[in-house]
């Protein structure tokens, strides 16, 4: 069967879930293609027409999804065909089953689960079957709530995912030296601003905290990160797990073979409050250079009572000491505008950056997306009415919630765009101050743009040409930081349908499984 997947925009990141679930249905012998919605959605659906898929397969965020659903809606317009749901927006909330354009809806881990609708659909008359698990789907105005599947724990049989449906089409993505991979599946923390904790729920029944956490080997990593290397230009490795460092053992074992087989500059996610000095200098000398770290908030009743994060700020003060020993970049990731906040809690989490002087202070708005703990929290004490249509693309420019007071709402979402700067020139606070209680305004959105994609190149491993330094910045500025409407399918080729028999880069497995 023919399944066309369908991305909103272009990002940095190649997305892994797409190109996972891509690669599985490769293997079973099913045709795929990739459209990119972008700001041209009539030439979108046009490739879709050309295609002539048997499923479009959408995968969305919520705050996009309104955009993508009214993509839908036009595309059923112009022809007919089955539409199959998955990414966070359906999995923390499937009942957009509901919606006239939406057949059926994929929840957790979408590997097995659409291999099994995709081989069903071929045998029963390529139609959707209402009874797979992990599905809920809709046939005639009733909707079927099929359990969820168990979470994959073999990870190293898995191929590897397909990036080319996104390297071949885009080519700032091919050129771009850095490329995305994941090491590890789960986190067993309960941060209530996080989507793990929510995610982890869904799976109680069959696995408890400590084993929602599963690893690939060291091994078949350095498998994949070799075989993209020989396919594009890979200068840097980015690990996106949420937390690299949870498994002591594993962590320097993978060092070991890493330096041995790769030792390409990378960068991780990791807790302040999970590595010493043992680790730091083994991921050192295996070539780690960028550790993205949570602070999240300086203010303690924020970040442990209502954050649920569990972490004092001698840990914090601790590790980022060991990180500059050894020579290792630190972005610190910070959330503004939780519910309850005040300017004055938010000074906290600056004041504590000021402190720690990461390479990059990043600080981000909180945004209450479906089944956070947080969320929940904001729609009980008032600060959130529970509207999910009114989420935004991004979650750096503004906010829904309600504040205690305007004024502090004014100078938290204006602080955000300084903060970067503020965390490593605390001396300009004098000048900055009567700024922070302006209207916010798209200079200031820009000024903290540029502020912190000039200090995140700075802690690129690798130099860049003046070439690629202005495409990744004109990337960063109209796509990365716009949300939803900044990819450009026109600048994207056609995309190409390819079956498991014509092409087999990318997408194999380290045993060489298909």
């Amino acid at each position: 069967m023919r399944v066309a997947f369908v991305d909103d925009t272009v990002r940095f990141s190649i997305p892994l879930g797409i190109t996972g679930i891509a690669a599985v249905l490769r293997g079973a012998g099913h045709e795929v293609s990739l459209t990119v919605i972008g700001s041209h959605p009539e030439e979108a659906i046009s490739r879709l027409a050309a295609i002539q898929p048997d499923i479009v397969a959408f995968s969305i965020m919520s705050g996009s999804h309104q955009a993508v659903l009214r993509f839908a809606t036009s595309l059923k317009e112009q022809f007919s065909v089955p539409t199959v749901w998955g990414g966070p927006h359906p999995t923390f909330f499937p009942e957009m089953i509901e919606h006239p354009c939406v057949d059926a809806v994929c929840l957790g881990e979408g590997e097995e689960a659409m291999a099994l609708l995709a081989d069903r659909f071929d045998r029963e008359g390529r139609t959707i079957p209402t009874d797979v698990r992990g599905f809920w789907v809709k046939r005639e105005k009733e909707i079927f709530k099929n359990p969820i599947l168990p979470r994959n724990k073999k990870l190293d049989e898995l191929p590897f995912p397909a990036r080319d449906l996104y390297l071949d089409q885009f080519p700032i993505l091919h050129k771009h030296g850095i490329k995305h991979f994941m090491a590890h599946r789960g986190c067993p923390y309960k941060c209530t601003y996080c989507f793990n904790d929510s995610y982890n729920q869904m799976y109680k029944d069959q696995v408890d905290d400590r084993s929602i956490f599963s690893s690939r080997s060291a091994d078949s990593i350095c498998d994949e990160i070799l075989d993209v290397r020989e396919q594009t230009p890979l200068k840097m490795v980015a690990f996106v797990d949420d937390v690299f460092t949870l498994n002591r053992r594993w962590t320097l074992e993978f060092c070991r073979i890493y330096t041995q087989r790769c030792r390409i500059p990378f960068s991780i996610n990791a807790r302040f409050d999970n590595v010493d000095g043992e680790m730091v200098e083994a991921l050192a000398e295996a070539g780690l250079r960028l550790v993205y770290a949570g602070i999240e908030s300086g203010d303690e009743t924020i970040r442990n009572q209502v954050m649920k994060r569990k972490m004092d700020l001698e840990s914090i003060y601790k590790a980022a000491e060991l990180y500059k020993k050894n020579k290792i970049k630190l972005l610190t990731e910070n959330i503004l505008g939780v519910p309850g906040e005040t300017f004055d809690t938010a000074m906290n989490t600056l004041k504590v950056n000021q402190k720690v002087r990461p390479n990059v202070a990043n600080a981000s708005i909180f945004t209450p997306y479906p089944k956070l703990k947080m969320t929940q929290y904001a729609i009980e004490n008032g600060y959130f009415d529970g509207d999910f249509d009114r989420l935004n693309h991004n979650y750096y420019h503004d906010s829904i919630l309600s504040f205690n007071s305007e004024i502090d709402k004014r100078r938290i979402l204006n602080l955000r765009c300084f903060f970067s700067v503020l965390a490593r020139h605390p001396g300009l606070y004098g000048f900055v101050r009567p700024l922070l209680d302006s209207k916010p305004n798209i200079i200031f959105r820009w000024f903290g743009d540029l502020a912190d994609g000039f200090y995140l190149k700075r802690c690129i491993a690798y130099g860049f040409g003046p070439g690629e330094f202005m495409r990744t910045l004109v990337h960063f500025l109209k796509s990365y930081r716009q949300g939803s409407n900044g990819g450009k399918t026109i600048n994207a080729k056609q995309p190409d349908l390819v079956s498991n028999e014509s092409r087999r880069d990318q997408t194999h497995s380290p045993t060489g499984q298909n």
